[in-house]
């Protein structure tokens, strides 16, 4: 590939530095798939995907994919477009070492716990990463550099005792994801040609078109990259079947499910649903779901655990 319209701006050597950098992306979905196309035209020299999905007809609008790849693992797609390195895995404390070969980690995941198990390992390593979160028609990006920038847990300390929103329950604009990946992947050429990067949040809203950018102070107790402790390094989801083939998905720390609103949030995705005090049932295609409120999540119909997992990721967020 002719980078040449690169070299006025990075130069010759800045872009030999590119093609010798590894790059690591966490989550193939409507992130991580653009964030792979740009890191891909940037130069760079080997691209690293870990994700566990297949790809599905509604991720077509916001993701490079095409209706030829649905059914496929996403890392395989990735791996036949754009040569990547791909692992077919969910990335949790006992795959992390997955990351160990890269020098940077861009975030193309859709929930926190990951995000908090990448930060910790990426703290723990002295390796930088840039988190990016998208819903509806906004977006966040913030690089992580350890020991000079505030790091994730300093910007959010602990796993949220309630589910966040997620793209399948409030939606996500096509445009949104790529515009998060070209400006993680513009973040990324930034630190990976030795340039500095401020400790802030950049947020942008196609809405209303807003830009701004926030200053994030490094947390003078921040557990991970001030005491150093890695406690995602250790916590997981809990997944595990019952006599009855259902399958348990247990979050790492308990939650507070507001059951009223999630099935408000239900109603608007056109599910009926059975609620009571303690539970909610409902049905998600082939799959029966009880949400408990301590975000326990039984799932009957599920053959394995990445379904499991997905479904844990579409309606709590973790």
């Amino acid at each position: 590939m002719d980078f040449s319209r690169h070299f006025p701006i990075i130069g010759i050597e800045g872009q030999r530095k590119l093609g010798e950098s590894k790059v690591a992306v966490v989550g193939a979905g409507a992130l991580g798939s653009w964030e792979v196309y740009f890191l891909h035209k940037l130069g760079v020299g080997e691209i690293i995907v870990i994700d566990r999905d297949f790809v599905d007809e509604s991720d077509l609008p916001r993701t490079i994919y095409t209706k030829e790849d649905i059914g496929k693992p996403k890392v395989d797609v990735l791996k036949e477009k754009f040569g990547v390195k791909g692992y077919f895995e969910d990335l949790n404390p006992s795959t992390v070492a997955l990351l160990d070969e890269a020098d940077l980690i861009i975030d193309g995941t859709d929930n926190i716990y990951t995000r908090q198990v990448i930060n910790d390992y990426a703290v723990k390593n002295g390796k930088p990463w840039i988190y990016v979160g998208v819903l509806s028609t906004y977006g966040n990006i913030m690089p992580i550099i350890p020991g000079k920038t505030a790091c994730f847990r300093c910007f959010m300390p602990k796993l949220p005792s309630r589910p966040m929103p997620t793209c399948a329950m409030a939606g996500i604009m096509s445009y949104v994801p790529p515009l998060a990946a070209s400006i993680a992947v513009a973040l990324a050429a930034k630190i990976l040609l030795g340039e500095d990067v401020k400790s802030e949040l950049i947020f942008f809203d196609t809405k209303t078109l807003d830009f701004e950018k926030v200053e994030v102070p490094r947390r003078e107790d921040c557990p991970a990259c001030v005491r150093g402790e890695f406690t995602f390094l250790e916590k997981r989801i809990k997944i595990e079947r019952l006599c009855d083939g259902s399958i348990q998905v247990t979050p790492p720390e308990k939650m507070d499910v507001n059951l009223e609103e999630l099935g408000k949030q239900l109603e608007n995705l056109g599910l009926e649903y059975l609620k009571t005090s303690q539970f909610i049932q409902f049905e998600d295609e082939d799959y029966e779901i009880l949400i408990f409120k301590s975000g326990r999540m039984v799932i009957r119909g599920a053959e394995e655990e990445r379904e499991a997992k997905n479904l844990f990721a579409r309606y709590l967020g973790g």
